[in-house]
C-alpha cells in the first residue's frame, strides 16, 4: 500500500546527469477500452519539446510497452517513475483518479502524490460484535482487511424457561462478563494496530449495543480519534464495508478542510503563528519553522529559484538576494513550497474543496501554521 514514506524515498532521487520520467495517467476500466489510455499516454509524450523527447527515449519505448502488456493489472490510475541511465523504475497503481501529466525533469515529479496522501487520510475500521472484531484499513478508494478477533468461548443467549428462567440474571451477568473479556482483547490488539499503521482516524461499525460496550472500553485517546459509526453486519465483505465508510470518510474530510483553511487565515490575520502567500511562506520554510503547510489544489504562482542555493520568490530578480549566485524562472513556487516541506517532515494539507480552495486563493493559494 502506497504510504507517505514512498514519497520520503522519491524525493532523495535527484540526478545531475540524467532525467527522471514521471507519469500519471488514468488507466480506469473505461480508459482501457480500445485502448483509449494508450492514445492519452501518446498525446502527453507528443506535446514534450524534442530535445527533451530525445533525451528520454528508452524510457518511453519501455512506458509504452508496459502499458500495452500489463493493462489487465491496472486500477484507476497509474504513476511510473522511469530513469534507465540510473536504473529506476518505480510503479504505483491506485484505486482513485489523477490529473493526466508527463514531467520530465532531473528529479521525481511528486505533488500530486502528496494530494493523494493528504486528501486520502488512513481510516481504520474496527467491525464488532458479541464474539468477533474485524480490522480493516482504508485509504486512497482501497480497503484490506487485516485480520479477524475471534472468542469462542463467549456464550449464547438460551431461550428462557425451565433451570434458565430461574438463573436467568445470573447467566446474563455471565454473558456480560465474557463479552467484556473478548472486547478488552479486541481494544488491546486494535491499540496496537492503530499504532503500528500510523491511523489517526478510525470508524467504528457493528450492532448499537456492541459499539456501546466497545466505547465503554475504548481509552480516550482512541476515542479522539473517532470520526463516525456505522451499522455493518459482522459478514460483510470488504467492499460491503467500504461502501459503507466512504461516505463518513467524505464528510469528515470536508468538514476538516474548511476548519483549517478558516483557522489559517484567522490566526495570519492576527499575526498568530501562521502566514499566507508563497513569499512569507517561502521564507518560514528557509528558517524551518513550518509545522504544516497548506496549498490550493491545481494552484501555480510564478516565480525565481536560484540555483545555488535554492533561495526562491515571486520577485522579479536577476541574482539570488541571500547567495548571489544566477536565478532560474520557476513555473510554480508551489512545488518548491512542498519539496523543503517534506525535507523538514512537516505536515502538508492540500484543499481540493472548490469554496474552500477559492478562499485559500484569495490569500495567495498557499499558508503554514508556525511551529513557534
Amino acid at each position: 500500500m502506497f504510504e507517505r514514506k514512498d514519497l520520503e524515498r522519491l524525493e532523495k532521487f535527484k540526478f545531475e546527469d540524467a532525467f527522471v520520467v514521471s507519469l500519471f495517467l488514468n488507466v480506469s476500466p473505461q480508459e482501457r477500452k480500445k485502448q483509449a489510455y494508450l492514445s492519452k499516454f501518446k498525446n502527453l509524450v507528443k506535446a514534450l519539446p524534442e530535445k527533451t523527447l530525445s533525451s528520454v527515449k528508452e524510457d518511453i519505448e519501455k512506458i509504452e510497452s508496459f502499458l500495452q502488456s500489463e493493462r489487465e493489472s491496472f486500477k484507476k490510475s497509474l504513476v511510473i517513475y522511469s530513469c534507465i541511465k540510473k536504473e529506476l523504475w518505480i510503479r504505483y497503481d491506485l484505486n482513485v483518479e489523477l490529473k493526466e501529466d508527463l514531467i520530465v525533469d532531473k528529479t521525481p515529479y511528486t505533488s500530486p502524490l502528496f494530494d493523494l496522501i493528504d486528501n486520502y487520510q488512513k481510516y481504520g475500521v474496527i467491525l464488532v460484535d458479541k464474539r468477533t472484531a474485524r480490522v480493516f484499513l482504508v485509504f486512497l478508494g482501497d480497503i484490506e482487511e487485516y485480520g479477524m478477533i475471534e472468542h469462542e468461548d463467549v456464550p449464547g443467549k438460551h431461550k428462557k424457561g425451565g433451570w434458565f428462567a430461574l438463573a436467568e440474571k445470573r447467566y446474563e451477568r455471565h454473558i456480560d462478563y465474557h463479552v467484556k473479556m473478548h472486547l478488552k482483547d479486541v481494544v488491546d490488539k486494535f491499540g496496537d494496530f492503530l499504532k503500528d499503521k500510523e491511523i489517526r482516524r478510525l470508524i467504528v461499525a457493528g450492532p448499537d449495543e456492541a459499539i456501546s460496550h466497545l466505547m465503554d472500553m475504548i481509552p480516550d485517546e482512541v476515542k479522539l480519534k473517532i470520526v463516525g459509526r456505522a451499522n455493518i453486519e459482522k459478514h460483510a465483505s470488504k467492499e460491503e464495508v467500504l461502501e459503507k465508510v466512504l461516505p463518513i470518510i467524505e464528510e469528515y474530510e470536508k468538514s476538516k478542510e474548511k476548519e483549517t483553511v478558516s483557522e489559517l487565515i484567522t490566526r495570519a490575520l492576527k499575526n498568530d503563528n501562521s502566514v499566507t502567500g508563497i513569499d512569507d511562506t517561502l521564507k518560514y520554510l528557509r528558517e524551518k519553522r513550518v509545522m504544516k503547510l497548506v496549498i490550493a489544489r491545481d494552484y501555480e504562482v510564478e516565480g525565481y529559484i536560484c540555483e545555488n542555493c535554492g533561495f526562491a520568490t515571486t520577485q522579479p530578480v536577476e541574482c539570488c538576494m541571500e547567495c548571489g549566485n544566477c536565478v532560474m524562472k520557476a513555473d510554480n513556487l508551489l512545488e518548491k513550497a512542498t519539496e523543503m516541506a517534506i525535507e523538514q517532515s512537516a505536515l502538508i494539507e492540500v484543499v481540493k474543496d472548490e469554496k474552500d480552495r477559492q478562499r485559500l486563493i484569495e490569500y495567495g493559494g498557499i499558508g503554514a501554521f508556525l511551529r513557534f
